[in-house]
């Protein structure tokens, strides 16, 4: 199991994951017998603090009953010297994820002003959100879930959205853990009336400061989003919430038709509010002092889950609003705060 460093020069701080391997293509003599198993030697998690691990997984290829290498087994690549070879293993894998990241931010570029950046953590969200889960089968479903994460990742849906769906991105930054981001996300009353079970998937990621000492947290900050429906609506209870007490990504899915007690329906709107605040849940190692400035993003989906799938889309591009989220919401000019580095007494 490796880790993966996407780089791109314009931004501050490499894109990290963990990346496990299947195999993609049938080989004989090979331990894994079908397309999409595990790799025999992909490691199983789970990572620091019982976060989940890997996160994602890409082709690693296969093994021999003696987990060894063998040809045909392996993925396809260029050696040092620029000749084609075959090899097996998760470090062949993770250059695969890091591809796509790399694609993805480089996507996402195209949509920010002059001067501003997409986030790694927005490239984070996104690929979760949009991942091709791992093989399903009875077999080895269990060891799916240890060693495959989200399974593949794919900039696909950037190019090519699905029509069944609408998925929308959003970054920003807290500025600190008394600052509260407030979004309009569109989700529109007549999609609401026409879908038989309307859902909403939101999966919000961050970058914050970590201190391992201490090790039933390691991270210092925990973001957390609230749903309404209006400013002063309160918050939607999700059918779903999946996160790590100290990982840093979480994903929540809620049921749109679900009221919480206290909400008036006749000041529904065809927008509702996602609220994004962080908390300071551990100190800082002694010796750095870090800046209030955190960094989130989240990818969200509405879809209908009923027997008619009715698509959101066309209510979406209907509305005026929808015409002016086209941009990431990232100001040109950010201030950028150092970590600062101190003598302990």
């Amino acid at each position: 199991m490796y880790t993966v460093y996407a780089w791109k020069t314009t931004l501050d701080t490499p894109f990290m994951r963990t990346c496990g391997s299947y195999a993609a293509r049938l080989a004989a003599g090979g331990v894994a017998p079908e397309i999409g198993w595990p790799s025999p030697f992909c490691r199983v998690g789970p990572g620091l603090c019982e976060s989940p691990k890997p996160d994602f997984s890409a082709n690693g290829g296969n093994s021999s009953p003696e987990y060894r290498y063998a040809p045909g087994l392996g993925v396809s690549g260029l050696s040092p010297s620029g000749m084609w070879e075959d090899k097996s293993g998760t470090s062949f894998a993770a250059p695969l994820l890091a591809r796509q990241c790399a694609f993805a931010l480089g996507i996402l570029q195209k949509f920010c002003e002059g001067g501003a950046q997409p986030f790694g953590v927005t490239v984070k969200a996104f690929l979760a959100l949009t991942a091709t889960e791992p093989v399903d089968q009875p077999a080895v479903r269990e060891l799916a879930q240890r060693t495959l994460g989200r399974g593949t990742a794919s900039v696909e849906r950037l190019a090519r959205p699905l029509a069944a769906s609408g998925v929308m991105i959003w970054q920003g930054v807290l500025e600190d853990d008394q600052d509260i981001a407030t979004i309009k996300v569109p989700i529109p009353r007549e999609w609401l009336g026409m879908a038989e079970r309307p859902r909403l998937r939101l999966i919000l990621a961050w970058d914050p400061p970590v201190n391992a000492a201490v090790p039933d947290r390691w991270i210092t900050r925990s973001v957390s989003p609230k749903l309404k429906r209006l400013a002063d609506s309160p918050s939607q209870h999700p059918l779903k919430s999946t996160s790590t007490g100290s990982y840093t990504i979480l994903e929540r899915r809620y049921d749109l038709t679900k009221r919480p007690a206290g909400s008036n329906e006749d000041e529904d709107e065809d927008f509702w509010l996602v609220e994004i605040e962080y908390e300071q849940v551990a100190e800082y190692h002694p010796a750095m002092i870090f800046p209030p400035q955190q960094r989130v993003a989240f990818a969200a989906e509405i879809f209908d889950e009923g027997e008619a799938r009715v698509s959101p889309q066309s209510s979406l591009q209907s509305l005026p609003m929808t015409q002016s989220m086209i941009r990431l919401s990232v100001p040109p000019a950010v201030a950028r705060m150092p970590v600062v580095l101190r003598t302990l007494a």
